[in-house]
């Protein structure tokens, strides 16, 4: 077992800071690795997030590109693996892998390079003392959703729509809902197919504000924009940057607002304790062994982006993020 790791966990479960951190302008001896998921810079998505974090950390402390180097897998798991370990025998002090498409080649190179550091984004499936797993808190964005589309009904019927792992967080999302709105109700489907038919079934059913978490396909967004009029608008609020094609004119036409992960900061932190020669480890679960940090709507990790259609819920979502930070609302 690491040392460093092993006494780091009797500090606190909060961000390690260094006691001499680094400084612009300063020398800096350490060698970044940042492997973006498929498409890279330009997606739109993850990526993207997570290179605002990396241009942010390189100005900040004047790092060369030799210091930071950027690579993108072409998606396969050989590929993956393959990549990742060109890094770690390139010798990189830290290597972070963007989206829980690394998490199995992140596992297999981590346990091959026990003296790599590694980070993985958005996913805290793997349990290794090397690996710093960076996620966001899925109820806390659920609740702030719920916010929303507490506000925006005019019909107090809403839709939670999402994959059968988003199970856990519906309660959390009427919590939300129930904190602005008691008279409305929701009706959640978790699904494993296409989500056109479900999408169609819940807006026939009343449904005029719809809470996506489904992230494989554009279906969701596809299905409200082609039902929504004037006469009986649907509103949607997606999961930003997972979402990607919430870009699309489709989903602009009835996007009032998305649950924002702020992978920026996360790939920010991780790059700031390495060069501060530390590591991020809070406990997320210490009977699998898996150690990073979950952001919340309290340290401001997670949030919700507010359309120009949702301008009009601003004060209601600000009051909800604020009684986040304040510890006034603390999910089960």
């Amino acid at each position: 077992m690491r040392a460093g790791k092993f006494a780091a966990l009797f500090v606190s479960a909060t961000l390690l800071l260094s006691l001499l951190p680094a400084t612009a302008g300063a020398a800096i001896s350490i060698k970044i690795a940042i492997a973006y998921d498929i498409g890279g810079r330009g997606d739109h998505g993850i990526n993207d997030a997570a290179a605002k974090g990396v241009d942010a950390i390189k100005k900040k402390y004047g790092l060369s590109p030799l210091a930071v180097r950027e690579m993108v897998t072409n998606g396969t798991e050989g590929d993956r693996e393959s990549r990742l370990q060109f890094l770690a025998s390139a010798n990189y002090n830290l290597i972070v892998a963007i989206g829980s498409g690394f998490a199995q080649a992140v596992s297999v190179v981590a346990a091959a390079n026990p003296s790599t550091e590694f980070a993985l984004i958005n996913d805290a499936s793997i349990g290794n003392l090397n690996i710093t797993n960076l996620v966001f808190s899925k109820g806390d964005g659920a609740y702030l959703a719920g916010v929303l589309a507490g506000a925006a009904t005019l019909t107090n019927k809403v839709g939670f729509l999402g994959p059968v792992t988003s199970g856990p967080v519906v309660s959390d999302f009427q919590l939300g809902l129930a904190s602005v709105n008691r008279k409305a109700v929701v009706k959640s489907v978790l699904l494993d197919a296409a989500p056109a038919n479900a999408t169609k079934a819940l807006i026939a059913q009343g449904a005029d504000v719809i809470y996506s978490e489904w992230t494989s396909s554009s279906g969701v967004e596809d299905t409200v924009a082609s039902l929504t009029t004037k006469k009986r608008p649907v509103y949607l609020i997606g999961v930003n940057p997972d979402q990607y094609f919430l870009l699309g004119k489709g989903s602009q036409q009835v996007l009032i607002g998305a649950v924002s992960k702020r992978v920026d900061v996360a790939v920010a932190d991780v790059m700031t304790a390495a060069i501060n020669s530390q590591t991020i480890i809070d406990v997320l679960d210490s009977k699998a062994g898996i150690y990073g940090h979950m952001y919340t709507a309290k340290d401001g990790g997670v949030s919700i982006a507010l359309t120009t259609l949702g301008a009009r819920y601003s004060v209601k979502v600000s009051t909800a993020i604020a009684k986040f930070k304040s510890g006034k609302i603390k999910l089960p």
